[in-house]
C-alpha cells in the first residue's frame, strides 16, 4: 500500500487538481423563472434589485415619495414587508457547484441546506427564496434603517418549521410573515405580537387560513424559539461558506504543490533505482 501510494500518488494529486478546478469552467446555465403558486406577490420587474444597497434604496425610494417628515416606522416596515413579497417567490437558493462546490457537495453527501445561501448580497441574485431566506432580506434591511426586528422560529430543530419576524415599534413587538403572505388585515390589530397570537388561536387560525392548517400551525407553534433582536440569525452558517468559498480557491494550489513534489520525489527515486542497478551491474 505505502509502495502503491509512492509511486501513484502524483496521479491522485493530479486528478484532485483536475476535480477542484472544474467548477471554474462549468457555466451558469439562465435560470428560467417559475412561480410554482400563482397566489404570490412575485414581481419580475424586482429582479434587477440584486443587493442590499439596491434593495435599501428601492425602499427608500418608495417610503420618500409619501413621506417627507419625521421617520414613520410602520409605514417603513410595510413597504419593506411589501417589497420581499413582491421580490421573491417560496422556493429554496443553493448555491450550484460553480459557485461553491465544497458546500454543494456537503448539500448532497449529508444535509440538503449545507448550500442553502444566507449571505443577504448572494440571496439576492435569485428570484426565489425559502421563509428563512426572505426573513434575512427583511430584517437586513431593517436593520440598515435602524428599526429593531428579531428572528421567530416555529417548528422543531428537525423540521417541519416556519420562520418569520418580529419588528419592535410602538412600545410593542409585530410579526411578519413576508414567505407566506398570510392576512394580516382580518384582525383590527393587523400585526400584532406572536404572543398575542398564541393566546388568541382563533385568531391566528383565520390570519393563516387556505396557508397552514389548524393542525399544522398547532404542531409548530409547540416550539417557538425567539433571536436575539438586530443579530444575524445564521451566523455559523454564513462562516461555512465563506471558509468552504476560500478552500474552493485553495484547495487546486494545493493539490498542483501535492502533484508536483510527488512528481519530484518519483522522479527521484527511479533515478536512486537506476543509480542502485548500475552500481550492482559494475560490482558483478
Amino acid at each position: 500500500m505505502f509502495t502503491f501510494f509512492r509511486d501513484k500518488s502524483h496521479i491522485l494529486f493530479a486528478f484532485l487538481f483536475i476535480v477542484s478546478i472544474s467548477h471554474f469552467f462549468v457555466g451558469v446555465s439562465q435560470q428560467k423563472i417559475e412561480v410554482p403558486n400563482r397566489t404570490e406577490l412575485f414581481n419580475p420587474q424586482l429582479l434587477s434589485i440584486n443587493s442590499i444597497d439596491k434593495a435599501l434604496a428601492y425602499t427608500d425610494s418608495i417610503y420618500n415619495l409619501s413621506h417627507s417628515k419625521s421617520f414613520d416606522t410602520l409605514a417603513y416596515v410595510k413597504i419593506a414587508s411589501t417589497f420581499i413579497k413582491e421580490r421573491f417567490y417560496h422556493s429554496l437558493s443553493s448555491y450550484n457547484f460553480s459557485e461553491n462546490w465544497i458546500a454543494y457537495g456537503f448539500s448532497k453527501i449529508f444535509w440538503s441546506h449545507f448550500s442553502a445561501i444566507v449571505n443577504p448580497d448572494h440571496i439576492l441574485k435569485y428570484p426565489e427564496g425559502l421563509c428563512s431566506q426572505q426573513n434575512i432580506i427583511f430584517s437586513e434591511v431593517l436593520r440598515k434603517k435602524g428599526i429593531t426586528s428579531r428572528p421567530v422560529g416555529l417548528g422543531p430543530k428537525k423540521g417541519p418549521g416556519h420562520y418569520l419576524t418580529e419588528v419592535f415599534y410602538n412600545n410593542d413587538w409585530h410579526i411578519y410573515d413576508v414567505d407566506l403572505e398570510p392576512n394580516w388585515e382580518i384582525t383590527e390589530l393587523n400585526h400584532p405580537s406572536l404572543k398575542y397570537l398564541l393566546s388568541n388561536k382563533e385568531i391566528l387560525y383565520k390570519i393563516y387560513e387556505n396557508k397552514l392548517t389548524p393542525s399544522h400551525l398547532d404542531f409548530i407553534i409547540k416550539d417557538v424559539k425567539y433571536g436575539k433582536p438586530n443579530t444575524f440569525p445564521a451566523t455559523n452558517m454564513l462562516w461555512f461558506h465563506k471558509i468552504t468559498l476560500g478552500l474552493s480557491y485553495i484547495f487546486p494550489l494545493l493539490f498542483l504543490i501535492l502533484f508536483i513534489r510527488a512528481l519530484m520525489k518519483q522522479k527521484k527515486h527511479k533515478i536512486k533505482k537506476n543509480y542502485n542497478l548500475n552500481q550492482s551491474e559494475v560490482l558483478t
